[in-house]
């Protein structure tokens, strides 16, 4: 850890949490269901709670991003040193209707790209933005 430097930036993790309470609320609310009169309300909102949890299990898994003043350790255990970065290039992604958001790519110095699969924009993750722009200064 020493050879890394201090933290600077690490991902936040808690959309686990988040989908194992919807989930947890969901099942909570059928099982409930079958206490009362009038079930089909609860087992609706169940439902709807369950889906909520699964889609936040699924497709909204933080990537788990450590950057030290010295390296970058990305979510497979990859890590990249900072003398291996050539520089830090954007992509940009526009959603429909929204603010565009921003991923930083690190081009590296044997000419490969690595995406770091966190978004920045003037609304979200705006120390993640201040770090990764300033990182290679």
């Amino acid at each position: 850890m020493d050879s890394k430097g201090d933290i600077l930036f690490k991902s936040k993790t808690d959309s686990l949490k988040n989908g194992i309470v919807f989930l947890l609320l969901g099942i909570a609310m059928i099982v409930g269901s079958n206490f009362i009169y009038t079930p089909i309300v609860l087992i609706i909102f169940g439902l709807i709670s369950i889906l909520i949890g699964l889609y936040i299990l699924i497709f909204k898994r933080a990537d788990n991003v450590i950057i030290y003043e010295n390296a970058i350790s990305l979510k497979n255990n990859q890590i990249i040193d900072k003398d291996s970065i050539k520089s830090i290039s954007y992509k940009k992604v526009k959603p429909k209707g929204s603010l565009p958001s921003y991923y930083a790519v690190l081009l590296l110095n044997n000419d490969s790209e690595q995406l770091i699969n966190i978004a920045f924009n003037s609304m979200i993750n705006k120390d993640f933005e201040k770090i990764i722009k300033s990182y290679l200064d």
